[in-house]
């Protein structure tokens, strides 16, 4: 991990700049996966943004928005973020979010959105905890299968730039609730060879979310990377359990509204109705 000095943000526009942006793109993501820069020119042309991090004049972060439309309301749509490795771990990802959102807000847009990996939890924790997000629509194998064959699920973020959960999360009133670690959890969870099990459904949990909607907590494992390569299988049904509840919950009315991580083999998804 390179020290960085002061980060300093500013918004691309320039062709070159832009080009640099693609080349920052490739040390962190495949060829295939890049956007490029007729794409990022075009974008920013018609309302979208590039923002970049630059560490003494090099470019050493940066994140792309384009307008979206969903038949109601216009909104940004948050799709390609990339660090150099050299970099990580400093927090120049929240920064460039937050730099991203003050240009949504200047520019007229309410709302950004975009999609992570719901199985990696340092994602969801930055996403629904430090930024305030919330998830109510899950989306199987979005960009296909990847490697070893997994569907590419996605959990989608909307991000409700002048809510009062957004406003708190910004000053460090982030959304924990004590309360929420005594949510009844849908799965029965066991340890197997030290990796996390959902053994069945608690009936009685889904019995009761269906008469009397409360908070739930959707567990999924802590080291999912490590299972991929050990048990793929034991992975598989755990994406599938998850793909399942979502949508059941989602088309019930309820939301992602936290991320609970714990020293235990699993993290837990809470869920909510909505207000």
């Amino acid at each position: 991990m390179q020290e960085a000095k002061e980060i300093k943000y500013r918004s691309l526009e320039q062709a070159e700049e832009l080009r640099e942006a693609v080349a920052l793109q490739l040390t962190a993501w495949p060829q295939e996966s890049v956007t490029s820069m007729p794409q990022m020119a075009a974008a920013i042309l018609n309302g979208g943004m590039v923002m970049g991090a630059y560490d003494d004049g090099r470019l050493v972060g940066f994140n792309y928005a384009f307008p979206g439309y969903d038949g109601k309301e216009t909104y940004l749509a948050s799709h390609m973020m990339a660090i150099h490795p050299d970099y990580r771990d400093h927090g120049i990802g929240r920064r460039l979010k937050l730099e991203q959102r003050l240009w949504a807000l200047q520019a007229g847009y309410g709302t950004i959105v975009w999609t992570f990996d719901p199985f990696e939890p340092r994602n969801g924790y930055l996403n629904v905890v430090k930024l305030g997000g919330i998830v109510r629509r899950y989306i199987p194998s979005f960009y296909g299968n990847g490697a070893l064959n997994i569907p590419s699920d996605r959990f989608l973020v909307e991000w409700l730039l002048r809510s009062d959960r957004v406003q708190g999360a910004l000053e460090g009133n982030t959304p924990e609730y004590d309360g929420w670690s005594g949510c009844p959890c849908l799965f029965v969870v066991e340890t197997r060879d030290g990796a996390p099990v959902a053994v069945r459904v608690d009936e009685s949990v889904a019995d009761s979310l269906a008469t009397e909607p409360a908070g739930v907590l959707l567990p999924v494992p802590c080291r999912p990377g490590e299972m991929k390569t050990t048990d793929l299988a034991l992975f598989l049904s755990w994406q599938e359990l998850l793909r399942q509840w979502c949508a059941a919950l989602f088309a019930r009315g309820y939301r992602v509204v936290s991320l609970l991580r714990g020293d235990g083999p699993v993290n837990y998804y809470v869920l909510e109705p909505e207000e």
